[in-house]
């Protein structure tokens, strides 16, 4: 599967029904999934089989994603099916819709919680080894914002 957001960004409850229906998706496709953004993260669109797009909606009542078109083959239309959704031009979503501000403030808390973590484990340390410590982690940092 390929998630084109990054999936920090999404509550427990949305992060966790969201892998469910993508283990669903991904059994009754031989195509890795696509899942990207259309209004994150409220809707999300995932690419299936012959370049079929299925919108996944968040049901808050439910506290779960839900399909909200149904999937069919182009080759096969049926009278009274939803048409699949079709992906505009890369270069008309840029125009006409912007991305909503993202709430920042839960990886902010995570990542003051594992500066205090990483103290607190140095805190015995001398301060040379303290050192080596940091920077230990500032070269895993940098490689992983470098990928």
């Amino acid at each position: 599967m390929k998630i084109q957001f990054n999936e920090a960004q999404l509550s427990r409850p949305q992060r966790e029904s969201l892998i469910k229906v993508l283990d669903v998706l991904q059994v009754k496709n031989e195509n890795e999934l696509v899942v990207m953004p259309v209004e994150f993260p409220n809707k999300l669109l995932v690419m299936l089989d012959d370049n079929i797009g299925m919108l996944l909606g968040w049901d808050v009542d439910k506290q779960s994603y839900a399909g909200l078109t149904v999937p069919e083959s182009p080759n096969k239309p049926k009278a009274g099916t939803i048409k699949p959704f079709e992906l505009p031009e890369p270069e008309s979503l840029t125009e006409t819709k912007l991305e909503p501000e993202l709430d920042l403030s839960p990886v902010f808390e995570r990542a003051e919680a594992l500066a205090r973590v990483l103290i607190n484990l140095s805190k015995p340390l001398n301060t040379e080894q303290r050192i080596e410590v940091w920077v230990k982690f500032c070269l895993v940092l940098s490689k992983e914002f470098m990928e």
